[in-house]
Order: structure tokens, then C-alpha cells, then sequence
């Protein structure tokens, strides 16, 4: 066969529903076995790189909280060190001169130049002596301000308060010490300036990528970066108290924010490190944007490989029907081969019939006889051979209306008719001529089952023509039908020779026969095998030897 006759007679995969529906499966299927998985692993591969990133950067955010936090408890413990020596000088007097306190002053700002201002209270909380830019507040009576209170009240001997106005209406915060000696309470308070902490925890190498704030257990600012809030106000972002250090994510006008916290030991402050915008990580870091790229790429060029894969499938299939149709056909017209001498018989008659009017014709029209042309005689011969003919015609129509090639064509169809079409009409004449009985046993009222015509006929007709082989003399067939568990059963039982175990076994497989050579190929119970399979059925076989054999069809009604 020509590529160009091929290609007018094989349908177009893209035109014909059932190789389309073929293709779509073919895609899905191998989609979901070699291109599904792989897209599940990058997915799962991509989200456990972000988790992992996102924890990496979770860990550095943290230990630069924790670093920022110790660093700040050193510093803050320091400038307490550093009041606390001056008031525990033996050299020093106390109550201090002027001159005195604007020398500890000063031996304050060669230790940290956040100093600003130091004073001396009394037991009362008047500030008896003072040095610092705002000469106004010596004399002043701090016994009501919190942090004397606290200090006054608190077993410790330190304290350092938040950031806060005071008097001076300038944001400071204060450590103070206390001292009890000889029976009177002394304490040395200093002010310290928290833009010069800010610089400080701030100067570190890598604080650049991050914004660093400090609030207190109410949630106040106590430090801030400028675009993230103000001195003093109200932070968004206030951690837990326990615990003391870790990692927390928030959702601040619909935005997710990390953040870091640890809790200062010296004060009651919370650093909090997060990423600056301009610093913060990219949503796909370069690694991950070329993994993805290199994802895609393998992604597609299987994705077109499974495409050429699912049509070279349909086009094998497509080429396995081609096969399986000219087998078919080559079974049938086997088939028709079988029942030559029977089909002869049922020609020869009409035939003979009909060279016998002819002669009778010819004689009555004779000169030599003498006889007159009567057309009442002539008229019945007319009819008889007209008979004939149509009789001849028939059977021709039969014989080429089952072995010509036709598209599959399901549709609804009684099978009891069906099979009489093949018992009566086909070999009806063969099985009188061979002394073999026809029974049929049909179930009435059967539902009608959906199936091609031409095939289902066909395996008919081989069983037929195999049971027909097997019947050695006089003999009978049985055809029934009935209803079984909501499938069609058409059993085919004959009294033959019947089968042994070993050729049971073979059957069903191509160009295997048991008949003698050059009387049957070997396809028909092979491709009866594979049409009643495409239906959506069964077929199967039990024989013995002597006792004959009998097949069963079982078809759904769907």
C-alpha cells in the first residue's frame, strides 16, 4: 500500500473522536507518571530551599539581636560600673563641692562622652549637687520622680530607667546607684544621651542591612531607626516576654514581617533587628532563580517529549487497527471460503432451475416441433426463472454485504436477529447439506446491546464454521441466548471431536489451527478473540475430547 492510498484511508488522528480521546489519555497518563512527579519534586524542592533561606536568615537576623543585646548589657553595665566606682571612692566627700561634680563629670565623659549631666541626692531626693548643661535643676526635688521611687524601694543597688522627658523636656534616661554609709543614703544619678547609644549599637559592620529597635515592656520606642517609627511612641511590634530570645513573624498592614528580640539583662529593653527594605533578600535569590530556570527547561523539554511520545502511541495504535481490520477481513473472507461448498449448493439450485426453463422455452419455441407460441404457457416459465434470479440475488447480497469492508459502526441491535441472519440466512443450506441440526434456544424480550454489526456477525460465523469443522458425520449446534448478572451470554455448543488441554491453551493465538493444512489460517478465533474484547466483552472456551466444545460470549449492554 502507497503512503498517499494510506494516508486517504486511514482517518485523520485530529478528525477521528476516538484516537483524539486515545491522544488526550496518552498525554494524561504520561503526564502524570514521568512530568507530574517531576513538577511535585521542584515545587516541594523550591518551598524547602525558601524555608531553608528564610530560617538561614531568621539565624542572622537572630544572632545579631542577640550580639546587639549583649553589646548593649556591656555597655549599660559598664556606665553603671562607672558610677558605682565614683561613689564607692574612699577619696570621695559627699556631699560633693561644685567643683567636685564638675570633676566626676568629667571623669565621666573620658569613659563615654553619652554622658551628660551627673547629680547628688540626699536621702530626701533633693538634688543637692549637680554639673551639666542645665544648672536649674540643683536644688530640684526628685523624691517623686519613678525611678527615686524604685530606687529607693528596690533591694538593688542600680537602676536604669526608659527614655524619658523629665524636667529637662529632652528625651534621656537615667542610671543611678545608691550607697548607704555611715547611716545616710547617698545616690549618684547620671543622664545619659540615646542618640550617642543609638550610634554606638548601630556602628557595628553589617547593622546597615538590618533596622535595629529598642522598646520597653509597655511597647514604647526607647530607640528607633527613623523610617521605622519615633522616639517614645507606640511600636507595632512588641515580643513576647519568654522567651527572653527568638524569632517571631507578624502581619502589619497585611505585610509579613521577621523580626528578632532579646531581652536586655541589665534593663528592662527589648532590641528588635529586622530587615532594612533596601537590604531585605530578593523573593528569588539568583541560586534559586537559575535551579527554577534549569527546572523549566527540563519541565518543557519532557513536557515535548511526552507530546511526541502520546502521538507516536496514537499512530501505533492507529497502524495496530489498520493490521487488526485487514485481519479481520482476511478471517472473513476465510470465513466465506469455508462455506463455498455450501453457498454453491444454494446457487446451483436457482441455476438449474432456471437452465431448465430456458431448454423447456427453447423447445416450445422450436419450428421443428410444430407448436404454436402460447404466452399463458410462457408467462409461468418467466415467473419461475424471475423467481430464480431473485433467488440468486439474495444470496449474493448476503454473502457481499458480510464480507465487504465497512467502517465500525456501533448501533443498538436485537441480537436474537442478528444471529438468525447468520444461522438462517448464511449457512442455513451448508448445515442441511453436511446433516448437521440447528437448535436455536433463544431468551425473548432480550435487551438490545449496543455493537457493530458486521463484527459481531463475523465472530459468529467463525464459531460457527469451527463447530461445523469439528462435527465428523451427523451432528447438532446449539445457539442460545440469555441473560445472566446484567451481561449477554450467546453460547455456541457443538457435538464435535472437542479439544485437548494443549490446544485449548493455544487457541486464541494467531495462525494457530487444528484443522488440516490448507483448510483454515488460523485467525478466526484470534481476531473473534480481539473484536469481542473491543466490545467490552468476554469469550471463553470449554471442550473435552469426543464430547464437543462450547464457547460463551458475554457481552455488557452498554
Amino acid at each position: 500500500m502507497s503512503a498517499e492510498h494510506r494516508g486517504r484511508s486511514e482517518p485523520n488522528i485530529l478528525q477521528d473522536k476516538r484516537y483524539r480521546d486515545l491522544l488526550q489519555k496518552n498525554l494524561v497518563r504520561l503526564f502524570l507518571t514521568y512530568l507530574f512527579p517531576l513538577i511535585v519534586l521542584t515545587i516541594y524542592f523550591h518551598i524547602q530551599y525558601r524555608a531553608t533561606g528564610r530560617e538561614s536568615r531568621n539565624l542572622h537576623l537572630k544572632s545579631i539581636a542577640e550580639y546587639q543585646a549583649n553589646t548593649l548589657d556591656l555597655f549599660l553595665w559598664e556606665r553603671v560600673v562607672n558610677l558605682a566606682n565614683l561613689i564607692d571612692d574612699p577619696r570621695a566627700e559627699f556631699p560633693p563641692s561644685t567643683g567636685a561634680t564638675q570633676r566626676l563629670l568629667m571623669h565621666l565623659k573620658k569613659n563615654s562622652d553619652a554622658f551628660i549631666d551627673i547629680g547628688y541626692f540626699d536621702s530626701s531626693g533633693v538634688q543637692i549637687a549637680y554639673a551639666g548643661p542645665l544648672p536649674f535643676l540643683e536644688r530640684q526635688n526628685y523624691s517623686a520622680q519613678e525611678w527615686f521611687v524604685k530606687l529607693h524601694s528596690a533591694p538593688t543597688e542600680y537602676i536604669i530607667t526608659d527614655i524619658y522627658l523629665g524636667l529637662r523636656h529632652e528625651p534621656h534616661f537615667t542610671i543611678a546607684v545608691c550607697r548607704w554609709k555611715s547611716g545616710e543614703y547617698h545616690v549618684l544619678r547620671a543622664s545619659l544621651d540615646p542618640k550617642k547609644l543609638y550610634e554606638y549599637i548601630t556602628s557595628f559592620e553589617g547593622t546597615r542591612e538590618v533596622d535595629i529597635s529598642i522598646v520597653n515592656q509597655a511597647g514604647f520606642y526607647q530607640l528607633v531607626t527613623p523610617h521605622v517609627g519615633t522616639l517614645l511612641e507606640s511600636s507595632s511590634i512588641i515580643p513576647p516576654r519568654a522567651p527572653t530570645f527568638g524569632v517571631q513573624t507578624v502581619d502589619i498592614e497585611r505585610t509579613r514581617l521577621s523580626y528578632a528580640y532579646t531581652w536586655l539583662k541589665r534593663a528592662d529593653w527589648a532590641v528588635i533587628v529586622q530587615w532594612n527594605p533596601e537590604y531585605a533578600p530578593p523573593v528569588f535569590s539568583a541560586v534559586q532563580a537559575k535551579i527554577l530556570g534549569i527546572s523549566l527547561a527540563v519541565i518543557l523539554i519532557i513536557f515535548g517529549v511526552i507530546i511526541i511520545r502520546a502521538w507516536h502511541l496514537v499512530l501505533a495504535q492507529q497502524e495496530k487497527d489498520r493490521v487488526e481490520r485487514q485481519l479481520e477481513h482476511a478471517a472473513k473472507l476465510a470465513a466465506i471460503g469455508e462455506l463455498a461448498a455450501g453457498i454453491a449448493h444454494e446457487i446451483n439450485n436457482p441455476l438449474a432451475i432456471i437452465s431448465e426453463e430456458v431448454g423447456l422455452m427453447k423447445d416450445l419455441t422450436d419450428p421443428q416441433f410444430g407448436r404454436t407460441l402460447d404466452l399463458n404457457e410462457i408467462m409461468p416459465r418467466l415467473d419461475t426463472i424471475q423467481e430464480a434470479v431473485f433467488r440468486c440475488r439474495d444470496i449474493t447480497r448476503k454473502l457481499l454485504f458480510f464480507v465487504r469492508k465497512a467502517p465500525i459502526k456501533p448501533e443498538r441491535h436485537d441480537v436474537n436477529t442478528l444471529i438468525d441472519e447468520v444461522v438462517v440466512g448464511l449457512l442455513g443450506a451448508e448445515m442441511r447439506v453436511s446433516n448437521i441440526e440447528i437448535i436455536r434456544d433463544y431468551q425473548p424480550d432480550l435487551p438490545p446491546i449496543m455493537t457493530d454489526r458486521h463484527q459481531f456477525q463475523q465472530v459468529l460465523l467463525n464459531l460457527l464454521n469451527n463447530a461445523v469443522d469439528a462435527i465428523e458425520g451427523r451432528g447438532s449446534i446449539m445457539v442460545s441466548t440469555s441473560l445472566e448478572q446484567n451481561k449477554l451470554e450467546i453460547t455456541v455448543t457443538d457435538t464435535g471431536k472437542g479439544m485437548t488441554r494443549e490446544q485449548l491453551d493455544k487457541i486464541f493465538l494467531p495462525f494457530y489451527t487444528t484443522k488440516e493444512v490448507g483448510k483454515g489460517t488460523g485467525l478466526g478465533l484470534s481476531v473473534s478473540y480481539e473484536i469481542i474484547k473491543g466490545m467490552g466483552g468476554t469469550i471463553s472456551v470449554e471442550s473435552k475430547p469426543v464430547k464437543g466444545s462450547e464457547f460463551t460470549i458475554r457481552l455488557p449492554f452498554k
